[in-house]
């Protein structure tokens, strides 16, 4: 049993993106959490683009979410980029390609909270 995080990372809860190469990926509830963490994993070649990890108070925010991250793709397969954390409790949590994804590659972007 999975008694530190939220969900478990390879379950459906966790993904907001899933084989994505633009858009906008589901709002992921952490209110109940005390940090926040992602992972962006890509499959085929990924050569560009831009994910944003963004937050807001309400799963259907109509305002301007708050930046959180801003991940090259380009730098998925170097392994230079691709997760991250927030300390501190949030709302809600999505990721957003606001650049398509280049290379022929997609996607998938996690996200996750340790509970308090």
């Amino acid at each position: 049993m999975n008694t530190f995080s939220a969900f478990l990372w390879n379950s459906d809860a966790a993904k907001s993106l899933e084989n994505a190469t633009n858009g906008t990926g589901r709002a992921i509830p952490l209110n109940h959490c005390r940090q926040v963490g992602w992972f962006i994993k890509y499959t085929g070649t990924v050569s560009g683009g831009t994910i944003i990890i963004e937050w807001a108070p309400e799963e259907n925010y109509a305002e301007t979410w708050q930046q959180l991250d801003s991940i090259n793709a380009a730098n998925l397969a170097a392994g230079t980029e691709g997760s991250g954390t927030f300390a501190g409790p949030i709302g809600f949590v999505r990721a957003r390609i606001s650049s398509a994804i280049l290379g022929g590659g997609n996607i998938t972007a996690l996200i996750n909270g340790l509970q308090n």
